[in-house]
């Protein structure tokens, strides 16, 4: 194995933070005004919520073909490519006269946000591995936080000075100056060039069962957190009755855990490898998602602090699992990084996809499937994940 090139620079972690925020911004920026928007087009909330979901989708697709040409095409070109389709689906939802069409542009906003963003864990393996690489990722994840907090408190503030439109104008702005930055600055990481059929590669990954359980546990983490996203306008504006102006804070109390979380993450992985940590955030998310599912049943009204404060403790662990499962998985595919990273990428957002797609489909009104989501989830990819520890020997801790 080639020993990895020069290590990234505090600029290009803050660089790569960015394009990683691209998705929370897009999927979180306009959820205060999914109710104007809803007024707008003359639908429900619910249709509304469900551009989420083909966001998600969309972003799925990008990742998997992304992560294969990132590895043939080098990691800076579908960078740049990624950003400039994504800024044209954009433009897209701008001019879109019905939700059909603004669901298609959505679709294709997220086809390029996936080819974009899926090379932040790429390049990040070209660069370091093991317990350096995961801490790396941690770090990018840590900063990207600061988008899904800001992002729902801008949207707000967009939409007092203007209307929802502008805060669309804004992600094309945002995707404008990235594509400037990456341009200029992000070197060529891969030192590889994949010949052949490109898609073979996920054959690879596929066929290392030591990466499934984490496939896995990435697959439960996001569908637990994209049902929270996708309900929360729903649960803590119409069953809560929170104002349009709130809502961005309440929301935000669950990205200052994660960010908190993510610190104590990045100190525990110098005590413990990735794996173990994995196992903590999914014990932690279980015994929450436990509690908020019998709260659910047993409540005759359920009361907004006590489940604010449930739902904090579950997302807090959400970087716990992602950041080390992708770690961990990576660490097996020196060659075919982009091609890993687009996998458990992909998968875990069309697992969250689908998942938001079910709680909008089922929801009563309460916050009963959106918990009851939450839980099974993390019930299935611990159970999955235990299932193929018992088959395969476990990950190596990657010093």
């Amino acid at each position: 194995m080639n020993a990895p090139i020069a290590r990234p620079t505090t600029g290009l972690l803050l660089m790569l933070s960015a394009l990683t925020a691209l998705t929370p911004l897009a999927t979180d920026v306009y959820l205060a005004a999914v109710p104007v928007m809803a007024e707008a087009f003359g639908r429900s909330l619910h249709d509304i919520e469900l551009s989420i979901s083909f966001y998600l989708l969309g972003f799925s697709i990008g990742q998997l073909l992304g992560g294969p040409l990132s590895d043939r095409y080098g990691r800076r070109r579908m960078v740049l490519f990624g950003l400039s389709v994504f800024a044209f689906g954009t433009l897209m939802i701008l001019l879109s006269p019905t939700l059909e069409l603004l669901w298609g542009a959505r679709v294709l906003q997220a086809l390029g946000g996936g080819l974009a963003v899926v090379n932040t864990g790429a390049i990040i393996r070209d660069m370091a591995t093991g317990r350096e690489g995961a801490g790396y990722m941690v770090r990018v994840v840590q900063v990207m936080m600061i988008a899904p907090l800001a992002a729902p408190i801008l949207g707000m503030l967009i939409l007092k000075i203007s209307n929802w439109q502008m805060i669309f104008v804004f992600l094309l702005l945002y995707a404008a100056v990235l594509i400037a930055l990456f341009r200029q600055h992000l070197p060529e990481t891969s030192q590889y060039r994949v010949r052949g059929n490109l898609f073979r590669n996920y054959g690879i990954v596929l066929g290392e069962r030591r990466v499934w359980g984490f496939i896995a546990s990435t697959c439960a983490a996001y569908a637990g957190l994209l049902s929270f996203i996708t309900a929360s306008p729903s649960v803590y504006m119409g069953y809560f009755g929170i104002s349009e102006g709130a809502y961005p804070f309440v929301f935000g109390g669950n990205v200052l855990c994660m960010v908190a979380m993510s610190r104590v993450n990045l100190k525990l992985l110098k005590r413990y490898n990735p794996s173990q940590l994995v196992s903590f955030g999914q014990a932690v998310q279980l015994s929450m998602g436990v509690l908020m599912v019998l709260y659910a049943l047993l409540a005759e009204h359920m009361q907004l602090m006590p489940l604010m404060l449930m739902i904090m403790a579950f997302m807090g662990c959400h970087g716990f699992i992602v950041a080390n499962s992708t770690s961990s998985t990576t660490e097996f595919f020196p060659q075919q990084a982009g091609t890993a990273t687009a996998l458990i990428g992909a998968l875990g957002f069309a697992s969250g996809g689908l998942a938001g797609a079910v709680v909008s489909a089922t929801s009563d009104g309460t916050p009963l499937s959106m918990v009851a989501m939450m839980a099974g989830g993390c019930l299935l990819g611990i159970t999955l994940r235990f299932i193929n520890s018992r088959t395969r020997p476990p990950v190596s801790s990657g010093d």
